[in-house]
């Protein structure tokens, strides 16, 4: 659209320059674009399932510069998907969601089969790939999916998929998430707040009212870029074991973190931290760290508690390294035996600087801690593994013997 709105702007530029410049006024102009199924399109209160991927029918008409049939037009169109903000695939992608043949102006129904889509969509259709194209275009009319749950945005299409960890699968689009998936019972948990952030879950609480216990499920915990001390749409600070009513802002996987930034975050009303509202740390266990042969063709437990709290209970911590240095990161063999931490596809990288700063990783060396828990947060190098790094909150999170 936007090399699209160029051209324009230049057609227009140069019109006023030249009064020889002519315009297009034969052959086709536009496609109608006729939905025939679904029969409803639903609205903004009644939203249709986009899970899983739905299937359109659609039949196409060539208009001309008067709005009549252009039986001239014989060619193939393409489809995609427009929503949340951009198209699926992108323009520049070798396959479309469909192509079909357009005859003397008019299609037969056609079936396209859709991705999984969420909020706002239409299908758009155009002549853009002909090696003389028209660029006629158009779109259905706009059918009303489901909004995302945090879940819709971390889950991995296919979790034994390659790209399965750096892959978001709503990357580089702009999101709405203002429910759980949980229904009544549901909410949005603030579990950490950082200087430049904060972390939140979609729980599952006791009742509608959302009295804890609340509980979590694999993919239900995402981290929300803020740049600066998170406020809400109220600039009240965001706190710790806050609910809120939601969040918005574009996709981004980072290293393998995937991120919310540019955000707005939603409350209703004054803040009312209570951390007993969020789900328990979950806790670690040696089997999460996937054999090396397997790294990079599946996820794991990792991945699935992505900005979750995570426990390891006994780690030891290792000698300091240029890690700590450059980074302020110290490490601990989560396993709590062997000690050498000399894998780091088996050790879990702790930072604390900022956040504990009553705290002196030189102290801790060597020793064996009953327990830590920390939000965690993957650093991604592709084909060479990940490192797995933990974000104590406070003080509270590290129990020493």
């Amino acid at each position: 659209m936007i090399a699209i709105r160029h051209a324009l702007l230049a057609v227009v530029v140069v019109a006023g320059c030249n009064d020889n410049v002519g315009v297009v006024s034969s052959g086709t102009q536009s496609l109608k674009i006729t939905l025939v199924s679904p029969d409803s399109t639903g609205d903004i209160n009644t939203r249709l399932k986009g899970a899983p991927a739905p299937k359109v029918i659609v039949n196409v008409q060539a208009l001309d510069v008067d709005g009549n049939l252009d039986p001239t037009f014989d060619r193939d169109v393409y489809a995609y998907a427009q929503f949340l903000g951009t198209l699926t695939p992108d323009l520049t992608s070798p396959d479309p969601l469909a192509t079909f043949h357009v005859t003397a102006g008019q299609s037969e129904d056609q079936l396209i089969q859709m991705p999984v889509v969420f909020g706002p969509t239409t299908v758009w259709i155009d002549d853009g790939r002909d090696p003389e194209p028209t660029y006629a275009t158009g779109t259905t009319p706009t059918l009303w999916f489901e909004d995302p749950t945090i879940s819709d945005i971390q889950r991995p299409a296919d979790e034994l998929a390659l790209d399965a960890l750096v892959a978001a699968p709503l990357d580089s689009k702009n999101v709405q998430v203002k429910r759980s998936r949980y229904g009544a019972r549901g909410r949005l948990v603030i579990n950490s707040v950082f200087a430049q952030g904060y972390t939140v879950v979609d729980v599952q609480c006791a009742d509608e009212m959302g009295t804890p216990p609340c509980t979590a499920g694999d993919y239900d915990a995402i981290e929300v870029f803020t740049f600066s001390a998170p406020v809400d749409d109220h600039n009240q600070f965001i706190s710790e074991g806050e609910f809120i009513t939601g969040f918005a802002g574009g996709i981004s996987e980072f290293n393998g973190l995937t991120e919310v930034g540019f955000p707005q975050s939603f409350v209703d009303g004054p803040i009312d931290g209570d951390k007993a509202r969020e789900p328990a740390p979950r806790v670690f266990d040696p089997s999460w760290f996937l054999p090396a042969s397997d790294v990079g063709h599946g996820v794991s437990n990792f991945e699935r508690a992505e900005a979750m709290a995570i426990e390891i209970d006994n780690p030891k911590v290792c000698d300091l390294d240029d890690d700590f240095d450059t980074f302020n990161q110290w490490k601990i063999d989560p396993a709590g035996v062997g000690g050498d931490c000399s894998h780091n596809h088996s050790v879990l990288n702790v930072v604390t600087a900022g956040v504990v700063a009553d705290l002196d990783p030189h102290t801790l060396v060597g020793k064996t801690l009953t327990k830590i828990v920390g939000v965690l947060r993957p650093l991604n190098f592709g084909g060479s593994g990940n490192i797995w790094i933990i974000y104590p909150r406070s003080i509270a999170d590290i129990t020493q013997q």
